[in-house]
């Protein structure tokens, strides 16, 4: 057994992505894993659990939101064999929230399939980093998963 402790909130979207390798590459080794965790820009916990590769989680409005002023923090256990506590530690770790390298107001360039010139309009907005109006006709709206290069660039060389 294997089990993660962070202060702190998550990237939901790298832990989506983490889940799914680990699913891909160890699932016959999980047995059973679960978690109560964090997101930031999220006021829900993210609740999870799974055994194999059958996973199911999201955000539940039935357990109760975090409260103002109590400690947001995230707690996943893995139940299994083979199992490499470092490793699993590691990934956990990897998909905390990021300090964001741009701000409100922010000129970018955010990729929709080709990267667009955008304006960033919000931070930490539905569990994603970024929300972006892209600079279009229709001044379309897209969030920004994973704050780096490969989903949204600076407009400045």
């Amino acid at each position: 057994m294997a089990g993660c402790f962070v202060k702190g909130a998550l990237n939901v979207n790298k832990l989506r992505s983490w889940i799914r390798v680990l699913i891909q590459t160890k699932a016959t080794d999980l047995f059973r894993y679960k978690g109560v965790l964090a997101v930031k820009g999220m006021d829900y916990k993210f609740v999870f659990q799974g055994v194999h590769m059958l996973f199911s989680g999201g955000f539940n409005e039935n357990i109760a939101p975090w409260k103002e002023g109590e400690k947001r923090e995230c707690r996943f256990v893995f139940i299994g064999r083979n199992l490499d506590h470092k490793e699993l530690e590691k990934g956990f770790l990897d998909c905390k929230a990021e300090k964001l390298r741009f701000k409100v107001g922010d000129t970018v360039f955010a990729n929709v399939g080709e990267f667009v010139k955008g304006e960033i309009v919000g931070e930490w907005d539905n569990g994603n980093p970024y929300r972006v109006q892209l600079d279009n006709e229709e001044k379309t709206n897209v969030w920004v998963p994973i704050d780096n290069d490969d989903y949204c660039r600076s407009t400045k060389p």
